[in-house]
């Protein structure tokens, strides 16, 4: 059976609507809840550079539906001023019927997809209020992503705050996204002048010397979302009446013991989120009190949704069909395959 190949274009034109993105990404949370899912801590290596590494992130979703596969992802920081990315990432897909793989596709695009959908499917059951502002720390393909799921999920939100750390950028990313919808694009100097106004505030910028985010600028009662997990925030942000929501709470515990000792204590009664979702009775003691999501970036749900990319690149016939073992016995030569008879083989 040949492989499909998918790239970033491909996966475009695929065309996956963000109110499905979401409604997967939900659907993950729940089947591994369920028991359903099978996802390990993270594998990988650390590489000479500093703050790079090489993961692998497999995954096996169960259900009615089930998805098999795994993502590889690469983190070298300083590779944009060499005119290359920082960060790669390669999704494959093996069919949970056999295990042999059926495409391979590129999955930065997925990935940025995903955070910011499990940023706004947990952030919704989690804030208890529908928030009309969102403050953008950092404003790279992350925030690009973020920005348009958050406001399918929030429809409330109604100003968007952008800092990052050249006006040139800012000013850029708010004239990109202004045709976007209805919303008011605000670029602001420093991240504390974004925090103070914002319901939910989300950041994703590279490691640094100097957090620029205090527990002082968050407004009561607002959401805290490190895509960057722990690049942006200082120390005393993380209290013991700090509310910590993960999606994989040992993952978390394990980052902060490693890269900020002297924290975990203040992240090991982490609440999973997945135990929100089954326990629709759920509410905060204090609504007041600050609420500090973290995305650990799970691969069921990079799988769950690039399989159903997967199917619908099928139905359009998009992508390139390729033999990793050609002649083999049994094997279907990529010229003989309708992609409508890979959607019924699926």
């Amino acid at each position: 059976m040949p492989v499909r190949l998918l790239n970033e274009e491909d996966i475009r034109l695929a065309d996956l609507p963000l109110q499905r993105l979401l409604e997967l990404t939900r659907e993950v949370y729940r089947r591994d809840a369920q028991g359903s899912v099978q996802v390990p801590l993270k594998i990988g290596v650390r590489p000479s550079r500093p703050h790079s590494f090489l993961d692998a992130m497999p995954a096996w979703v169960g259900g009615d539906d089930p998805a098999l596969g795994m993502k590889w992802v690469s983190y070298f920081p300083g590779n944009q001023s060499l005119g290359r990315e920082d960060s790669t990432g390669i999704i494959i897909l093996n069919d949970p019927a056999h295990g042999h793989p059926v495409s391979i596709m590129e999955g930065m695009h997925i990935t940025f997809l995903r955070t910011a959908a499990c940023a706004a499917v947990m952030a919704a059951d989690v804030i208890g209020y529908a928030p009309e502002s969102l403050a953008l720390v950092g404003c790279g393909g992350l925030a690009r992503s973020t920005i348009r799921v958050m406001r399918v999920a929030f429809p409330s939100i109604r100003t968007v705050y952008v800092s990052s750390r050249t006006e040139a950028s800012r000013q850029r990313f708010c004239q990109e996204m202004k045709n976007e919808g209805e919303v008011n694009l605000v670029a602001v100097a420093h991240p504390s002048d974004a925090v103070r106004q914002a319901d939910i505030v989300v950041s994703s910028i590279p490691p640094t010397d100097a957090p620029p985010i205090d527990a002082a600028h968050f407004k009561p009662g607002a959401v805290y979302i490190p895509l960057d997990l722990l690049n942006a925030w200082q120390d005393n942000v993380l209290t013991a009446d700090t509310v910590v929501v993960a999606d994989s709470p040992a993952f978390l515990h394990q980052l902060v013991r490693t890269h900020r000792p002297g924290l975990e204590a203040r992240v090991k009664n982490a609440v999973a989120y997945q135990d929100i979702t089954l326990n629709s009775a759920w509410s905060l003691e204090d609504p007041q009190a600050l609420k500090f999501i973290a995305v650990c970036g799970i691969a069921s749900t990079d799988v769950l949704i690039g399989w159903e990319i997967y199917r619908r690149a099928c139905e359009r016939g998009l992508g390139t069909l390729y033999e990793l073992v050609p002649g083999r016995a049994g094997g279907v030569a990529s010229t003989g395959v309708r992609d409508e008879q890979l959607v019924q083989e699926r």
